[in-house]
Formats: C-alpha cells, sequence, structure tokens
C-alpha cells in the first residue's frame, strides 16, 4: 500500500509544508483515498457483498472463519504464502487471518482492485499537485 510520509508531501510539491501541519495533512489525503477507493470498489457490488465486505474489514472472525473453511487448505493458497512472507503478525493471528481473507474476497468480488487504487492515488497526487500552491499559502 502507499505509505503517505515525507516522500509523498515530496512527490506532490508539498515538502515545504510547515511541520505542525504535516501530519493532519497526510491523514487527510489517506482517509481521501480510502474513501476515493470505497465508492469506486463499491460500484456494481451487491449489498449483501457490501455487507459481507463490511464484516470481514470489521474483523468479524464469524465471517473470516466461514472464509477460511469455504477455502479449505488455505495455508498452501499463493496468497496466504505471499501474505506470509511480508507478515508483521504472526502466522493464523486473527490480524494476519483477517489481512489473508480480505484479499481473497477482493480477489474473487473486485479481482480490478489493484488497478482501483492505483488510478485512485494517481487521481489524488494530481489533484493534490495541481493546488499544491494554495494548499501551502493556507497552511
Amino acid at each position: 500500500m502507499f505509505q503517505f510520509d515525507e516522500s509523498f508531501l515530496e512527490s506532490v510539491g508539498l515538502s515545504d509544508m510547515p511541520e505542525e501541519e504535516k501530519d493532519n495533512f497526510l491523514q487527510y489525503a489517506q482517509d481521501q483515498l480510502e474513501v476515493r477507493i470505497g465508492e469506486k470498489m463499491s460500484e456494481g457490488l451487491t449489498e449483501e457483498q457490501l455487507d459481507e465486505f463490511e464484516k470481514i474489514i470489521d474483523n468479524d472472525q464469524e465471517t473470516v472463519q466461514k472464509w477460511l473453511a469455504e477455502l479449505g487448505d488455505y495455508k498452501n493458497d499463493e496468497t496466504y504464502k505471499k501474505l506470509l512472507e511480508g507478515a508483521e503478525d504472526e502466522e493464523d493471528s486473527p490480524q494476519f487471518l483477517n489481512d489473508f481473507v480480505t484479499a481473497k474476497w477482493l480477489d474473487k468480488n473486485c479481482p480490478q482492485y489493484q488497478d482501483i487504487i492505483k488510478e485512485a492515488m494517481q487521481g489524488l497526487q494530481d489533484e493534490i499537485s495541481s493546488q499544491k500552491d494554495a494548499i501551502l499559502e493556507n497552511a
């Protein structure tokens, strides 16, 4: 995922933003990205799919365990193995399993999600870059 940090500010021309404003702006940018991704991903999904995804995001263990049961031998799944390589959480911890189920849900229900994320990020960066002078003036 994208990092909202000093390099992000530099990439959009806001590295000169006052230090006391940076954290708030970075949080705003991250929130905007999440909203844009959520809106785009929800297009074409049913209410049932949206409800299920919300339960997974909220770490509803019943929903997560249901998915794991349906996946069967998930420890041999390529997505599982790939997530395990970069995992900060312990294997089979509730957070790790939630991340895995989230990835599998997205693969099944919104296979274009990687493109949606890239497009939303690029759009956000372009928008911020085009308004950088006004943002710096008001910071």
